[in-house]
């Protein structure tokens, strides 16, 4: 029978979630706000579940005049092929950007070592 701390060495361990704050990003919309938290918190429990081997997850939101950055980026290695899922994943997080006239990119580095998701939302929070 093994011990607990046989038991423990088996799990991965959750990697260091990070978070980096620049620009302004005050008094923004409610829709841009919320939209923000909720794209970063799908994209950083993504990472988490999917990011083999990570040990930091970034969070990066950048604010100007006119938009706002998020960008999540984990270092865990990349898996190729397909994950099943029930949810709607990137699909719903792309729509969620679309709907306030945004953008949202996702996929491997271009180190080739983890996993980017980028999405860029107007101040102005509506479509374009």
């Amino acid at each position: 029978m093994a011990n607990s701390d046989d038991q423990s060495l088996n799990r991965q361990t959750a990697p260091r979630v990070e978070i980096e704050l620049e620009g302004n990003l005050l008094n923004l919309k409610p829709s841009v706000d919320t939209t923000v938290y909720r794209l970063a918190q799908e994209a950083v429990t993504n990472a988490v579940r999917h990011a083999r081997n990570a040990s930091k997850v970034l969070v990066r939101i950048v604010g100007d005049d006119d938009a706002v950055k998020l960008t999540v980026r984990d270092d865990g290695v990349h898996n190729p092929l397909p994950i099943r899922s029930a949810g709607f994943g990137l699909v719903g997080m792309a729509e969620r950007a679309r709907l306030l006239g945004g953008t949202l990119d996702a996929g491997p580095n271009e180190e080739g070592r983890g996993w980017v998701v980028t999405a860029v939302l107007p101040r102005a929070g509506g479509p374009v």
